[in-house]
């Protein structure tokens, strides 16, 4: 039997929110409209060493889907949520080549699906070209929209030398995600930035060592360039509360926007952050890492990819992916290089 508030339209200020960072099983508190956006685990980047002969390439893994919706529950029913891990780093600890890892899909009930993104490829010892990363499968039962997280670039460069790229951006509440800057210029070695919500990470084109930046929530990074990362909203910028991967509350009750200055209390609406450039550090809310030859790579914001990474001194790993975005590949020599992981999936429920 309907309720009549579902035909009122009533309770739609949203005032209270809980987190499902993972798994586990959401009881509505109220009978009426309830925000639900599910987030799908991204997928690792490649990880590539090329041993003494130092030529090797790797891209990056793409982003998890988004999607979201408007659910009338009654006060006491449950759902079970699934959270969908990110691909698991791969360590390449010999001279060889490993594909990255796909991400998890991300289940609320019965009502929505978001899908995980792809895990990055990887050669060795060859100047074989590596395709992008492709995008995953566009989730389901989204009524205010379903969108697929972005690919990673390519690496059609022949040309002897470490190359790798950036993850994909997750889907989200703007749109599919981004991709990852390309590969198809440069003397010896270079790396591109991971995507942001917003716009790609530069491609590297030409010159040496060139590790573009992120892309930002507002704006792609510009290509060759190590840093002018992408831009996020003016003065909100900086992301504010929920940066990166820090939110562990499982419920908070009660906030209201003013808790958080401009930002929205939905860490998955409060996509506003730049992307990271070298030497700037990580990325904020929404923002990509920069692509790196230095350990690790830049750290992405929520939903933004990470870095793609060129090791060739030691043991190396590849910095955070935001929840939801692609790790990015790792290419060196005689380093052991461990590449990004992808972002786990994330739940969000409003009501």
């Amino acid at each position: 039997m309907s309720n009549l508030n579902q035909f009122l339209d009533n309770n739609r200020d949203y005032q209270n929110i809980e987190f499902f960072p993972t798994s586990g099983t959401f009881t509505a508190k109220i009978t009426g409209w309830h925000r639900v956006c599910v987030l799908g685990g991204g997928g690792s980047g490649g990880a590539a060493d090329a041993g003494g002969a130092g030529n090797s390439r790797a891209t990056g893994g793409s982003g998890g889907g988004f999607a979201w919706d408007e659910i009338f529950l009654v006060k006491g029913a449950t759902v079970t949520v699934t959270i969908g891990a990110g691909g698991v780093a791969v360590t390449q600890a010999a001279t060889g080549a490993s594909a990255g890892n796909n991400g998890g899909n991300t289940v609320f009930g019965s009502y929505m699906t978001a899908y995980g993104g792809v895990g990055g490829a990887a050669n060795s010892g060859v100047t074989t070209a590596i395709a992008a990363t492709a995008v995953g499968t566009t989730p389901i039962g989204g009524g205010l929209g379903n969108y697929v997280g972005g690919g990673a670039g390519g690496i059609s460069h022949a040309t002897f030398g470490n190359w790798a790229t950036g993850g994909g951006s997750a889907g989200s509440f703007k749109g599919n995600g981004f991709a990852s800057g390309t590969i198809s210029g440069g003397t010896t070695k270079g790396a591109t930035g991971g995507a942001g919500v917003g716009g790609k990470s530069g491609d590297v084109t030409t010159g040496d060592s060139i590790y573009t930046a992120g892309g930002g929530s507002h704006g792609a990074s510009a290509d060759n360039a190590v840093t002018s990362q992408g831009v996020g909203a003016g003065l909100f910028g900086s992301g504010g509360a929920y940066d990166r991967r820090t939110i562990t509350a499982s419920t908070l009750f009660g906030i209201s926007n003013a808790t958080t200055g401009y930002v929205n209390r939905n860490p998955l609406l409060s996509l506003t952050g730049t992307g990271a450039a070298l030497y700037t550090g990580s990325a904020h809310s929404g923002g990509g890492g920069y692509g790196s030859g230095t350990n690790p790579s830049g750290t992405a914001g929520t939903c933004g990819g990470s870095g793609g990474m060129v090791s060739e001194a030691g043991a190396s790993s590849v910095g955070a992916a935001g929840r939801g975005a692609g790790g990015g590949g790792v290419a060196g020599t005689n380093s052991s290089p461990v590449s990004g992981a992808g972002g786990d999936g994330f739940v969000t429920v409003e009501y």
